[in-house]
């Protein structure tokens, strides 16, 4: 009994994970309408349930995009300069992400450029560069698409 005491004093003083996403951001909420809307929009629960976590991951990545931003600039990265070639992101890119251990692989194949980065960070990992992703070839325009994996996510750019 004394160490189950003394678990709870120390989870006293400490942020829980949950506490810790409720410190994010409070710039947008998901309210019980918004997924009940997502849930009914379609009778098959597979389909119900994808749109969920769609809602769920767009409200994650509008928490985590003012931290994207923040580390943008901090490495002295302007998210509004235009990036034309796979050469500057990339260099974008592996800047950052030296900073948190993880590795950055650029290739040409077939037309297309493969932006790809490996990392231990998990889904949030991919949150988080998914968002860095968005910030970076938002002038790209719709010539290219993420794909994301267990703790790896690669853009597929046109060129």
């Amino acid at each position: 009994m004394k160490s189950l005491s003394k678990n709870r004093e120390l989870s006293k003083n400490s942020l829980t994970e949950f506490e810790n996403i409720a410190h994010l951001s409070n710039a947008d909420s998901i309210t019980i309408d918004a997924l009940d809307c997502a849930t009914a929009l379609s009778n098959n629960p597979v389909v119900g349930g994808r749109k969920m976590k769609d809602l769920l991951e767009q409200k994650m990545l509008l928490a985590i995009e003012p931290y994207v931003l923040a580390i943008l600039e901090e490495s002295k990265v302007s998210s509004d300069l235009q990036y034309r070639n796979v050469e500057q992101i990339n260099s974008v890119l592996q800047k950052i992400a030296s900073q948190m251990s993880a590795q950055t692989i650029c290739y040409f194949r077939a037309g297309k450029a493969y932006l790809r980065i490996s990392h231990e960070l998990g889904d949030i990992g991919n949150l988080f560069f998914k968002s860095l992703f968005y910030n970076i070839l938002k002038d790209f325009g719709k010539s290219y698409h993420l794909q994301t994996q267990e703790n790896a996510i690669c853009a597929i750019c046109r060129v």
